[in-house]
């Protein structure tokens, strides 16, 4: 049972008086008994604060569990929704696929057996740009690859002036038709380098087509190829290099969006295409 925090004791006092006669009269002692310190205010409160802290960290455990649970079926949504685009891309990478074989297929029978020169150029300039669009097709297909960072670069020995000037042959119906003058100026016969062919394709292909789109008719486009030496870096891999120039008659870039254009479809807004078409 609890112990008091004080007693009072009374009892009797007897005294022997003058007369010889005993009187007796109560006396009244007062005993203060501290408690033990488990039963202090202070030892209380602790049991408070704690008791506070408890509910306090059972709901917050709680609350954490459920913001877990919920961020897990958020991240395993989103993984569904990107898989099944991942798996649409690649549905209608076959579905494509199959119709531009069947085009290629007589194209080159038509190359083979026509030896008119003005059609051999034409029948050339579709068989190129349908092997392009074959190519990117087939990368397409290797979409959830590229999606997991599964994609490997594939060097292969190249000639950069026989490349560069296959690629440009794509735009020469384009360059004739608004009368773009499209150069190609070079000091070698013959540059051969490394490079991912499919995605080095990918990137002039891009910059001739930007090229094309911001230039107005009647402009002029002119490609640059040089070489040179990086004294800084004597004996290093990197010491001999090249570099590809495109220099246009467009409407430029502003120097304060150059750091832009890496953006994925970034469009400077008040330039217009001059050809119309085009998402950056």
């Amino acid at each position: 049972m609890p112990v008091p925090v004080s007693a009072m004791i009374i009892s009797k006092k007897s005294i022997k008086g003058v007369f010889g006669f005993l009187s007796s009269f109560p006396v009244r002692s007062v005993m203060v008994i501290s408690p033990p310190w488990y039963l202090t205010w202070w030892a209380k409160f602790t049991y408070l604060l704690l008791f506070a802290c408890l509910i306090g960290g059972i709901a917050k455990y709680i609350t954490e569990k459920v913001r877990h649970k919920n961020e897990l079926m958020r991240r395993e949504h989103a993984e569904q929704i990107s898989e099944a685009k991942l798996q649409f891309f690649i549905n209608i990478s076959h579905e494509i696929r199959t119709p531009m074989t069947l085009i290629i297929s007589p194209l080159e029978k038509l190359i083979a057996e026509n030896k008119d020169e003005e059609k051999q150029k034409v029948y050339l300039l579709i068989y190129r740009n349908a092997q392009r669009i074959l190519r990117l097709i087939n990368q397409l297909m290797d979409i959830r690859k590229i999606d997991k960072g599964l994609m490997t670069v594939k060097f292969s020995e190249t000639d950069m002036v026989e490349f560069i000037d296959d690629l440009m042959q794509t735009f020469t119906y384009q360059a004739n038709k608004r009368n773009i003058k499209f150069t190609f100026s070079h000091t070698e016969k013959q540059l051969k380098t490394w490079i991912d062919l499919n995605n080095f394709d990918k990137v002039l292909v891009n910059i001739f087509s930007n090229a094309f789109k911001f230039t107005p008719d009647n402009g002029e486009i002119t490609i640059t190829l040089r070489t040179g030496k990086d004294d800084k870096k004597p004996n290093t891999p990197l010491f001999d290099f090249f570099e590809i120039i495109i220099a246009d008659t467009g409407t430029g870039i502003e120097e304060d969006k150059i750091e832009k254009i890496f953006e994925r479809f970034y469009q400077i807004h008040n330039i217009e295409p001059q050809s119309g078409i085009g998402t950056g």
